[in-house]
């Protein structure tokens, strides 16, 4: 599921705000003796100590105070209390709290769970006119329990449609602007606090956003200089992406063409430099020597957190008359492959399978917005429910969530005003720790860490324009928080309901009775139908066969992936639905074939008996389908070595004994060929168990392997190739020997881990390789290898492959 949480019910918090001013009064209660509440095991008791490491604590809100809070496995679930390490000076806190004070409780009564979620709807509670901004603490300070009351500002209530009419909304967003407007350019190279000066709607920071636009602008060459300029190594996709987003809202704002012929460059680019399926990497992607564009993502592969950005920009670059050749065929191509994960899952790191998640640091969210913006409503209202859902894994993403909430309430808000009140409701808590008493806001890490320190993330974007895009949506003055919204991709009440509830609320994870996780089987939402089948699997009594069998088979495509999924958990169990699943490795819905694949792959043992039907549909080639990740979900099932990415080994990963070479030698020379290389890295388990008439049956596929890198996840291609090289050692063929060399100077991914292997393979042909020698010695090859070939006197013999690959027309290396 999205996270150790995903279960549980947020209390309706009460919050998101924006306080100032002081005053204070702190008793000493008749009770300050009484007992304090233990924490679950393992949870220190900051009472009686102060742990050794407390450098990463969270800000507490408006309050100006930091405070350390008990972490495990990055989630203060556990925390039952709160150690000042910081307060603030002119802060509300300032005399009131201090360093080392313990806060044990609010509002009276103890922390009775995650003390941080607590705090951060007690600020809530506490701002509104009927607690007239009084926060009380349940505080230890020197051996003593006390209450303390901490003075807030006023803020009122939010209301259930917040942001939407609802004026405390509007005073976070106008206090933070002033904030913005003193400095708006701190800490915020990809122009986000800009972006929220626009969304504000109000007229004296046009002319903040006017400057930094036109100094933007100022001095980008045309595409074709900028293009030659920004090709090759570096970040560019990142700063191009951002800033293009920035000059066509503003564009679109206020139709001032002074940066038109800089939109014009930076869309011609980003264009021009998409890979092959409609991705982008950390960089832009040059043209091959021959000229040709839209190659495979080198060597990293492809990042869509860096991509999808330039994804928006470019459909907002159409809105502003662009006409560059390349623009449309771009959105078609990134339409095309974003849109491929609608209703399977989330949108991944690379160009890999969906993920399991409802959203995965903000990506669906940045889908949403990119949909929308293009009119694409049934792509934009899918992302934009699984994002309305995904609020119990916001604070967790790969290099932190910081992406997460620049993006994610305006995901949601593609779902409609509903879906955004919804997702947020559900984040106030969150939101109220990440404000502070100045107007601004902080990023918090995961674990902690939140603070000045985190005002902006990597200096990129700033915190506070991130937190205010949400609270602008109402205003609707960028196509980014929803101007000339189409509301055909509204979400019903009834779908915000079903999105809050699958996302952790009550009414889904609660129950677990065979009749409703049969029903979750069917869910819209890919992380439900997980959990179900793994529920599932827990009921050993019953028979559920047939039924999972029929709806493997039904008309229902959710159903159908649920009741896979469901067949797979079963393991051993489900040997009775190889005939329907083997059939639905056929199926005309694509992702059907991929789980039924996966499904073949658990249930283990028994699925050899349909190994032949596996290996036929396994050598078919799907052409409608770009990332071919049908027939990737069968290299895993027969030829996965097994490993951290997809779990057990495939069915042949051990042993190709006794299979027919007839349906073997196809299904590998297939896969070998198939776009992702994390499909073809498969077949690192099969080279490894060629035998010597293997290898020249398969000598043109084997070498086109070594020297061609897939086109799809370039940073795992390295697998296959190693694979490729080593199995040609083994058996000391000549033509190993040449493409040993192009590994070794190839620009990859993992190059060093590539050389090691590289000088291991050369070790093993000793003497054979010594016509390599005056290379491998200008190369810098390690002295261990260069003893091993030069000190071989009695070398092994070399084999040729020469007649082999001229029967299969692939030309010697």
């Amino acid at each position: 599921m999205e996270n150790s949480k995903i279960r549980s019910v947020l209390p309706i918090a009460v919050a998101f705000v924006l306080f100032a001013g002081v005053c204070f009064h702190s008793l000493e209660t008749a009770g300050a003796a009484r007992k304090k509440p233990a924490g679950p095991a393992g949870n220190p008791d900051l009472t009686q100590s102060t742990p050794a490491d407390i450098g990463k604590p969270y800000n507490l809100g408006p309050t100006g105070a930091q405070g350390w809070i008990y972490v495990e496995s990055g989630m203060t679930e556990k925390s039952r209390q709160i150690l000042i390490t910081e307060v603030e000076k002119n802060s509300p806190a300032d005399g009131i709290l201090q360093v080392g004070d313990v806060i044990l409780g609010v509002f009276g009564e103890p922390f009775s769970e995650d003390a941080r979620k607590s705090f951060g709807r007690a600020i809530g509670e506490a701002e509104t006119e009927v607690r007239q901004g009084i926060l009380k603490l349940l505080v230890w300070r020197k051996s003593k329990q006390q209450e303390i009351d901490l003075k807030l500002r006023v803020m009122g209530a939010y209301r259930d449609t917040a942001p939407y009419d609802c004026p405390k909304s509007k005073k976070i967003l106008e206090e933070g602007c002033r904030f913005i407007a003193k400095n708006p350019r701190a800490g915020d190279r990809f122009l986000i606090n800009q972006l929220a000066l626009m969304a504000s709607g109000k007229p004296e920071y046009l002319e903040i956003v006017r400057k930094t636009a036109l100094a933007v602008a100022a001095g980008v060459p045309d595409v074709e200089t900028l293009w030659k300029k920004s090709t090759g190594d570096g970040m560019h996709t990142w700063g191009f992406g951002y800033t293009n987003l920035f000059l066509t809202e503003y564009f679109l704002a206020t139709g001032d063409k002074t940066v038109l012929p800089a939109i014009r460059a930076y869309t011609g680019c980003i264009a021009r430099g998409q890979g092959r399926f409609g991705t982008w990497g950390h960089g832009l992607i040059g043209a091959s020597p021959s000229g040709k564009l839209h190659g495979p993502v080198p060597p990293y592969g492809p990042v869509n957190q860096a991509g999808l950005p330039g994804f928006v920009s470019l459909g907002l670059a159409e809105k502003c008359g662009v006409d560059d050749p390349e623009l449309k065929p771009a959105l078609e191509r990134a339409n095309q492959f974003f849109g491929y994960y609608v209703n399977k899952g989330s949108i991944p790191y690379g160009e890999h399978r969906p993920t399991n998640q409802f959203d995965e640091n903000g990506k669906n969210s940045i889908a949403a917005v990119a949909f929308a913006v293009q009119g694409k409503t049934s792509e934009s209202r899918y992302f934009a429910k699984m994002v309305t859902a995904s609020y119990e894994g916001r604070e967790w993403g790969h290099a932190g969530s910081a992406f997460s909430y620049v993006w994610g309430p305006s995901g949601a808000n593609c779902g409609g005003p509903k879906a955004a009140a919804g997702f947020m409701k559900e984040l106030r808590w969150y939101y109220d720790l990440s404000r502070r008493w100045d107007g601004s806001f902080v990023f918090t890490g995961n674990g902690g860490g939140g603070g000045g320190s985190e005002a902006s993330y990597n200096g990129v974007f700033n915190a506070t324009g991130s937190f205010l895009l949400g609270y602008a949506l109402p205003l609707r003055k960028l196509y980014i928080t929803g101007r000339d919204a189409d509301e055909k991709g509204w979400l019903t009440a009834p779908e915000v309901t079903e999105a809050i509830q699958a996302g952790g609320g009550k009414g889904i994870y609660d129950r677990t009775d065979v009749e409703h996780l049969m029903k979750c089987l069917g869910s819209w939402a890919a992380p439900v139908r997980v959990w179900a089948a793994g529920e599932l699997a827990k009921h050993q009594e019953e028979d559920l066969l047939p039924r999972l069998i029929k709806m493997a088979e039904g008309d229902d495509a959710n159903a159908r992936v649920g009741a896979c999924l469901a067949l797979g958990q079963l393991r051993q169990r489900a040997a009775p639905s190889l005939p329907a699943l083997v059939r639905l490795l056929s199926h005309d819905d694509r992702w059907s074939r991929v789980q039924a694949a996966d499904a073949l792959k658990l249930i283990g043992e028994p699925a050899r008996a349909v190994l032949p039907e596996m290996l036929k549909i396994a050598a078919r080639t799907d052409e409608g389908e770009l990332m071919q990740f049908g027939q990737g979900g069968l290299a895993y099932a027969l030829f996965y070595p097994g490993g951290p990415t997809a779990g057990s080994p495939g069915l042949l990963a051990k042993s190709i004994d006794g299979i027919d070479r007839e349906l073997l030698y196809p299904a590998v020379r297939a896969i070998s060929r198939n776009p992702d290389s994390h499909a073809r890295g498969c077949l690192r388990s099969t080279y490894e168990h060629l035998t010597l008439d293997d290898v020249k049956a398969l000598a043109p596929d084997i070498i086109e392997s070594i020297q061609e890198i897939a086109p799809a996840n370039a940073m795992f291609s390295k697998g296959i190739r190693i694979a490729g090289v080593q199995v040609l050692a083994k058996y000391y063929v000549e033509e190993g020997l040449p493409l040993n060399m192009m590994l070794w100077n190839l620009p990859i991914w993992g190059k060093a881990a590539t050389r090691s292997a590289v000088a291991e393979v050369l070790k093993h042909y000793r003497g054979a390789a010594k016509s390599l020698l005056p290379e491998l010695k200008k190369q810098g090859f390690p002295p261990d290898v260069i003893a091993a070939i030069e000190n071989d006197a009695n070398p092994p013999k070399l084999i040729s492959l020469e007649e082999y690959l001229d029967k299969g027309n692939k030309k010697k290396p």
